[in-house]
């Protein structure tokens, strides 16, 4: 008796219970053809949606997934074609990255192919993330799907900021999810997302619903003080020794706020996790920009006082309170609030900070808060190690200094997005922004694309006097540029003579210390005389060996070149490279009497071997060096 034959004495039942776990290639290479009867159970709806909820965790908006999967109707669901499909975006997706990993060609295009797939694509970029060691490119396939990602993440982020000003918004609705914005450019592959945010905040209402049953009676006020005095005894609120760790960068993101164990926060956080929660219990609730310090504040309900009172006169404005949760159980008299306003030297127009300020207003004040988090870390810079420095860029995952670059980045888009286009300063910050982007964040090109190139041409239109905008100062430019260098075809680098083996003594991967400033490299290009470099590529402002004609404008020292630039300095010979002092600056040109090689593999951070995946597919710790991944511009190396 065949198989076949013995599986059709099985009730359907069996064999519905048995395709649970079967792999979902398997049902249709393999179970699906056998018979008409296995044909019908295996494509049953029920099972695909199974299928769907357990071979994908991540799902793009666009397919309201978990709407669909409490629908009461689920079998009206074409859930195998769904998953078909997203089984056909991962082998797009797989062979996207393939190309990506095998030449520097359409390098930026393909990732942000990739990128356009949003959280369709994470399950597949979340499983390179974490690629076994054995893998001949672990390096590049972890560095590039790692960029996707935060890609993603930072295109989400972005998204939430341009809605703030969008028609028929309320500008006080959505505090929690434009905060939590800022968490998700230092989200990496940690699985606290925004949905993570807004869930443990809907926890906290439920949570404090069933330990008050009695708050279906409470007055407005009774309500705010039981809530504040409540999350303040969960520790969710302020920090421990605020005088050394108030200007810590983790104190000013929610998410962290949240899911830290010490949940450390600024006043403004711990005021809009109060207010966010607040807002699901059913008070109307925000946050109050006073000067120094963030406080919240709660309205009455329409046509009552905050002591559940009818309100007398209802042409009234909505009474309200004010309380601060970083420091005190208890109410803060609009008293005590005057009085500090006049301390602080506010004795006209202070009214302004005792209202409800808008989420763009708050986002702003988030955006400063680290900035300023960002530039006291730089100022440690020579307490490098120290526990004062460690703790002051500690985030729950990725490389500090790489965090540390992509918070300020972060606080540089928010400062765009959320002011309007109509503001004479909305272009302030562009040129660095701009900079920072060509730079650093390349991958981003389709974000910049999407939601700053709309708004940069609103804003030029709208100036009443037309001037010429290049360079630094012009978003299509910058990314017509960026377009203009991905499709280029690799120059190729070769040591034909003698000659040049000897005068260009070092190669692609190796590790060096720099002799007179002492930071570590990897060097990933070369040339005798340094108009043959990779451009772009950066002259440190440090480096005082060569000097260029070319500056880039506002760029804090880093002297950008480019083809045709530089006089021909035949006699001597520079490398790039990736430089442990400058993480996110991935070619910084270095004379070659400046380099003193290294074999220590200990000595080369843990941020930088990271970084190196953009050029290299792995690490050989036997002799100290990086494995090319350049080969079509260095093939002798």
């Amino acid at each position: 008796m065949t198989s076949s034959s013995s599986l059709d004495r099985f009730p359907d039942e069996l064999i519905r219970h048995i395709l649970l776990y079967v792999s979902p290639e398997d049902n249709v290479l393999n179970i699906q053809p056998v018979s008409r009867r296995f044909y019908y159970i295996a494509n049953e709806p029920l099972l695909w949606r199974y299928l769907c909820r357990n071979s994908f965790t991540f799902w793009s908006p666009e397919h309201c997934f978990f709407t669909k999967l409490s629908d009461p109707r689920p079998t009206t669901i074409e859930w195998k074609k769904l998953w078909l499909r997203r089984k056909r975006q991962n082998h797009l997706i797989s062979r996207l990255l393939d190309e990506i990993l095998t030449t520097r060609y359409h390098q930026l295009k393909n990732l942000q192919r990739i990128c356009h797939f949003g959280y369709d694509a994470k399950d597949f970029l979340l499983e390179q993330c974490h690629v076994d060691e054995s893998h001949d490119d672990v390096l590049a396939r972890r560095y590039y799907a790692n960029s996707a990602l935060d890609s993603i993440h930072r295109g989400m982020a972005v998204e939430i900021w341009s809605k703030c000003y969008e028609t028929g918004t309320d500008p006080y609705s959505g505090l929690d999810r434009a905060l939590g914005a800022f968490d998700l450019f230092v989200l990496h592959d940690q699985p606290q997302d925004l949905e993570y945010i807004l869930s443990t905040l809907d926890t906290l209402a439920q949570r404090f619903m069933l330990e008050h049953p009695e708050h279906k009676i409470m007055s407005t006020r009774q309500k705010a003080l039981a809530l504040n005095r409540w999350l303040r005894a969960q520790n969710l609120m302020g920090m421990e020794n605020e005088t050394v760790n108030y200007h810590n960068l983790r104190n000013c993101l929610l998410g962290h706020a949240l899911s830290d164990d010490e949940h450390p926060s600024l006043p403004i956080i711990s005021s809009a996790i109060f207010a966010s929660v607040a807002e699901r219990l059913g008070m109307s609730s925000a946050c109050c920009a006073f000067p120094s310090h963030v406080h919240a504040s709660v309205k009455a309900p329409p046509g009552m006082t905050l002591d559940g009172d009818v309100e007398e006169d209802p042409k009234a404005e909505p009474e309200t309170m004010y309380l601060n949760p970083y420091k005190w159980d208890g109410e803060v008299t609009l008293d005590e609030l005057r009085r500090a306003l006049v301390e602080l030297g506010w004795t006209q127009g202070s009214e302004v900070f005792l209202r409800a300020s808008p989420v763009p207003i708050i986002v702003l004040r988030t955006a400063a808060n680290i900035k300023a988090a960002t530039s006291r870390i730089q100022n440690l810079a020579d307490r490098s190690g120290e526990p004062i420095e460690v703790e002051a860029k500690r985030l729950r995952a990725g490389h500090p200094d790489i965090n540390v670059e992509a918070a300020k980045y972060a606080s540089m888009w928010a400062e765009l997005m959320v002011k309007p286009v109509s503001s004479v300063h909305w272009d302030h910050n562009l040129e660095t922004f701009l900079h920072s982007f060509a730079m650093s964040w390349g991958e981003d090109a389709w974000i910049v694309r999407k939601y700053l190139l709309p708004m940069y041409e609103q804003f030029v239109a709208s100036q009443p006097h037309v001037r010429n905008r290049a360079g630094w100062e012009n978003v299509r430019e910058i990314l017509n540029m960026l377009d203009n260098l991905d499709r280029r075809e690799a120059v190729v680098t070769r040591r034909y003579t003698q000659e040049m083996q000897e005068r260009v003594r070092y190669r692609i991967g190796q590790v060096f210390r720099h002799k007179r400033y002492g930071w570590i490299g990897i060097i990933n290009g070369w040339a005798a005389g340094s108009a043959g470099l990779p451009v772009p590529h950066y002259l440190d402002g440090y480096e005082d060996e060569v000097q260029s004609p070319t500056t880039s404008p506002r760029s804090s020292g880093d002297r950008l070149h480019s083809e045709g630039q530089l006089r021909p300095q035949l006699a001597r010979v520079f490398y790039t490279c990736m430089s442990s002092k400058r993480p996110r600056i991935d070619r910084l040109r270095v004379a070659q009497n400046s380099i003193e090689i290294i074999t220590d593999p200990n000595l080369i951070p843990e941020s930088l071997k990271f970084l190196a995946g953009k050029y290299f597919k792995r690490f050989d710790r036997k002799t100290c060096t990086f494995v090319s991944n350049i080969k079509e511009s260095y093939p002798d190396d």
